[in-house]
C-alpha cells in the first residue's frame, strides 16, 4: 500500500514541462511561468539542469524546457541569441530573467516575482489592477477575444516595425562604415605620398 501511495504522490509532483513550436503557446497560456531555451551540447545548460528540475518540483508555475535545436522558430520568436536563455512571464508578457542560476537565487526569484501576485489573490492587486479586472469583466467573451486578438496583432506589429528599423540602421551602419574605410584609405595613402616625398627632399 505504501509503494502505490508513494507512486501516485511521484506521479502527482510537479515536474518541468518540455515545451515546443506546436503547444508552447496553450501551455503557457494564463500560467505564470520560467522557461530556459537550451541546447543539448551546452555546458551551462547541462549544470543548470538539476537545478532547474529541482525547481520544478518545489514551486506552483510553470518550470519549461525549449530544445532550440529542434524548436528553432520558437526560440527565433523569443530572440534567443545564446544558451542556456531564460525567460518568464508574469503574466504581463515574456521579460529576459537576470538573475542567478543557481536553485536559491531561482527560487527567490520565483517566490518574490512570480508566486503570490495580483494574479493568485485580488487582495495583492494595486487599485489601477483592480479597476482593470472590474472593466474586463464587465466586456462578453467576444469581446474579450476580438480585444486580445487586436493587442497581439499590434504586438506583432511593433515588433516587425522594430526589426525593420534594427535592419536599416545595421545597413545605414555597414553604408557608413564602407564609407569611412574608403576615406581613410585614401587619405593615409595621400599621407604616406606626403612623407615619402618630405623624407626624399631632406636626404
Amino acid at each position: 500500500m505504501k509503494i502505490i501511495i508513494l507512486f501516485i504522490l511521484a506521479c502527482s509532483a510537479n515536474a518541468t514541462v518540455y515545451l515546443k513550436q506546436s503547444d508552447f503557446k496553450d501551455s503557457t497560456a494564463g500560467k505564470k511561468s520560467l522557461v530556459a531555451f537550451k541546447a543539448p551540447w551546452c555546458g551551462h545548460c547541462k549544470r543548470l539542469k538539476p537545478e532547474w528540475d529541482k525547481l520544478a518540483e518545489n514551486v506552483n508555475v510553470l518550470i519549461g524546457e525549449v530544445d532550440c535545436t529542434v524548436e528553432v522558430e520558437l526560440c527565433q520568436e523569443h530572440g534567443v541569441k545564446g544558451y542556456p536563455t531564460i525567460k518568464y512571464n508574469d503574466g504581463f508578457g515574456w521579460k529576459a530573467y537576470q538573475s542567478g542560476r543557481d536553485y536559491n537565487a531561482l527560487e527567490t526569484f520565483v517566490k518574490n516575482t512570480l508566486e503570490d501576485s495580483c494574479f493568485d489573490d485580488i487582495a495583492l492587486c494595486s487599485e489601477d489592477e483592480k479597476t482593470k479586472i472590474e472593466e474586463i469583466n464587465t466586456f462578453s467573451e467576444t469581446e474579450r477575444k476580438v480585444r486580445k486578438e487586436a493587442y497581439e496583432e499590434e504586438l506583432q506589429q511593433v515588433e516587425k516595425m522594430f526589426a525593420m528599423q534594427i535592419q536599416e540602421l545595421q545597413d545605414q551602419y555597414k553604408k557608413l562604415s564602407e564609407e569611412k574605410t574608403l576615406t581613410v584609405e585614401k587619405l593615409t595613402r595621400e599621407i604616406g605620398f606626403l612623407n615619402y616625398v618630405h623624407e626624399r627632399t631632406e636626404l
